[in-house]
């Protein structure tokens, strides 16, 4: 073995929890991108089959009723593409979990930064001393080059490795990228997996860069001159973010890299998240650039609030944090980028529920739904099951998409509508007839048309023009064996009309939904004893609308869980840097630890000193990543509406501000416990020593 393989690896079993932090954060970034990427190639590989699911084939139209859309004023109507409107949030979605598995990418890269930066910075005096043995520079500097060789490649290694077990777990959890399907079965993609991996590993290359110049230009005189002599020309470690920016380099080539096959499927829809990978890039650089000032100016003012503990230790970390917050920069901004992230989804995730809710009282909270598999009616003995002061409405069964029309008898939706007591229901009602028609309010957005426009419907049985006499989601909805998005598009039409549908949708009595007219409006209804007499069949499906409402809400869950995780994996990465700035904090001030020790203060005080340090990271950490999510978050939803049927609308419960800051403070007060043990248990003799 060569001198200088010798020296690094000599040097990184000396610093063997750096290295560690440094190995974990090359390895889980990598594998979290791997897993997803895996995740993602394999759920286009289960849907590929289908027009509703594969963007890629063509919608069928062959298989449903013709719509020609009108406008009343003679001008030709401006369409949705079905294609774009049946994938776009699908695929905006897809894009969205590959853009936020980067975010683990990012933090590991930070560790590895911040890391090799202190290390050589603790080392400059060795440094110097080989140099003035005879050394060059540029040997000196190419240790440390092998030392990041040998941590990309092991976390670049154990990144590929542990993406396998990870993928596995993740699609028996039921999570894939879409959350319309389970995998049953997993084919790694090597070639795009051994590509990340060695992305992420070329990041501890990029990592030792601006250190590896430093110890090129290093004036050897000036760093073998005494401690006590340097005074004010001394340079704290992690001051200068100089050359951190590198990181962006491996960082967009992924982006590339993961997005260059959604770029070319679905352009527009992913302006949304290219907004919202663009916030999170100025993010970054405002950590870089701004975080280390940040923590000085508003980490004494919070410390000073907030902080709790023995006076000495409190007052040590107050003075530590005025005079070196920059040292800490690195941690809060970790935090910050994780938790703003954390923030941003949830504050989406809370808007799309809301969605479903106002949805639910528009079409489902004061009704039950009894509808068959498709292929068959409803038998007569469950219809004559139902009690007879429930009113029941019944439709026939839709066509198939991306065309969905249903019939409905007049006369049936004008006593269904009278009976739910809404006078916006009964007045549409009472305009509906043969030559009318109703639209969802997707299914008008798609088609282009508002109320007075026309709508002519054919097949090889007829063709009818109809007059768009509303655009309601009040009237019509029936829980169907579909996606969310798609059972909320459809048309319904009268009774007289379903022969033109006959060739494609079962007759009238295919479904049913049920009101109760003794209750008022929003009354809370119990359909449990009216639907279980009605499960007498394993293809008829009762189902109360409360109860499908929360099933949306469940799914909308589970949708997102593939980002609690990406973001779970990324706080373990951010606890690892808090832990690893630490310790090396640790090492860097153990001769102040010692003479803290000297000069009274007792093992737990210490203790005490950095676990407070550990709650100023996280405190400071938290405050920027809610006024780093809470604008994360709104942008989001407006570019969620741009590109997306959903009316979401922004709203920011208190307590997720809280949970943000208190989460961030746990998760650095759980990474301080081992720094901390490992400060009250340094010896103060050796750390006062005289160099």
């Amino acid at each position: 073995m060569s001198l200088g393989g010798f020296l690094a690896k000599k040097n990184l079993l000396a610093d063997r929890f750096a290295t560690a932090c440094m190995v974990l954060g090359v390895a889980l970034g990598t594998a979290t991108v791997n897993t997803v990427l895996a995740l993602d190639v394999n759920t286009r590989r289960n849907e590929a089959d289908s027009f509703i699911t594969n963007p890629d084939i063509a919608p069928d139209f062959g298989t449903t009723v013709m719509l020609g859309p009108e406008r009343s004023s003679g001008q030709p109507p401006v369409t949705e593409d079905v294609r774009e409107e049946t994938h776009e949030d699908y695929q905006v979605m897809r894009s969205a979990i590959r853009l936020g598995s980067l975010s683990a990418f990012l933090v590991g890269a930070l560790i590895v930064f911040f890391s090799l930066a202190v290390v050589v910075e603790r080392r400059r005096r060795e440094v110097a001393l080989l140099r003035s043995l005879g050394a060059t520079s540029r040997q000196v500097a190419l240790v440390f080059v092998r030392e990041a060789v040998i941590v990309g490649v092991l976390g670049g290694v154990l990144g590929l490795l542990a993406a396998i077990p990870m993928t596995g777990i993740a699609a028996i959890a039921g999570i894939t990228t879409t959350g319309r399907s389970r995998l049953v079965s997993i084919d790694f993609p090597w070639r795009e997996m051994l590509a990340v991996s060695a992305v992420g590993g070329l990041t501890a290359l990029f990592g030792v860069l601006p250190p590896a110049r430093k110890i090129l230009r290093m004036n050897v005189p000036d760093t073998l001159r005494p401690r006590f002599l340097e005074g004010e020309r001394a340079r704290a470690f992690g001051r200068s973010t100089s050359g951190v920016t590198l990181v962006v380099v491996p960082f967009l080539m992924l982006v590339y890299g993961l997005m260059r096959p959604l770029f070319r499927e679905i352009l527009p829809s992913l302006a949304f998240f290219l907004l919202e990978s663009a916030l999170v890039v100025i993010g970054l650089l405002a950590l870089l650039l701004l975080v280390p000032d940040l923590t000085r100016v508003l980490g004494g003012a919070l410390g000073r609030v907030f902080l709790r503990g023995p006076a000495a230790a409190r007052l040590l970390s107050l003075a530590r944090i005025r005079h070196q917050g920059h040292e800490l920069a690195w941690s809060v901004g970790g935090v910050m980028l994780v938790f703003a992230l954390l923030l941003s989804l949830h504050i989406s995730t809370h808007a799309l529920k809301g969605e479903v809710r106002r949805f639910a009282e528009i079409a489902l909270a004061d009704y039950a739904f009894v509808r068959s598999d498709g292929e068959r009616l409803i038998p007569r003995d469950v219809v004559a099951a139902i009690p007879r002061e429930i009113v029941v409405l019944p439709y026939s069964g839709r066509t198939p998409f991306p065309n969905p029309v249903s019939a409905v008898a007049a006369g049936d939706l004008r006593t269904f509508a009278r009976a739910t007591q809404r006078p916006e229901l009964i007045e549409i009602a009472e305009r509906f007839g043969p030559d009318s028609v109703i639209l969802s309010t997707l299914m008008a957005r798609r088609l282009g048309l508002g109320s007075g426009d026309r709508l002519s419907i054919s097949s090889q049985t007829g063709a009818r023009t109809l007059t768009v006499t509303a655009v309601t989601d009040a009237i019509g909805f029936v829980p169907m064996f579909n996606t969310y998005r798609n059972s909320k598009t459809y048309a319904i039409v009268e009774a007289a009309v379903y022969p033109v549908l006959a060739p494609f949708a079962q007759p009238i009595g295919a479904a049913l939904v049920l009101a109760d007219p003794r209750l008022a409006p929003g009354a809370p209804r119990d359909w449990g004893p009216v639907l279980r007499p009605l499960r007498k069949y394993h293809w008829v499906y009762p189902e109360a609308g409360r109860g499908y409402e929360r099933v949306r809400l469940r799914e909308t869950d589970r949708d997102f869980l593939i980002f609690d995780v990406i973001l779970a994996l990324t706080s373990v990465l951010a606890a690892v840097g808090i832990a690893n700035q630490l310790v090396l904090a640790v090492h860097a001030r153990r001769r102040e630890i010692g003479l803290l020790r000297v000069l009274g203060m007792t093992a737990d005080q210490i203790r005490k000193m950095l676990l407070l340090e550990g709650a100023f990271v996280g405190l400071l950490g938290g405050t920027l990543a809610v006024l780093l999510g809470v604008p994360l978050g709104f942008g989001s939803l407006a570019a969620l509406k741009l590109v997306s049927a959903f009316e979401v609308e922004f709203e920011l419960p208190i307590h997720y501000a809280l949970l943000t800051i208190a989460g961030a403070v746990a998760v650095a007060l759980m990474a301080a416990l081992y720094p901390a043990r490992q400060a009250a248990s340094a010896r103060s003799a050796e750390s006062v020593h005289y160099e």
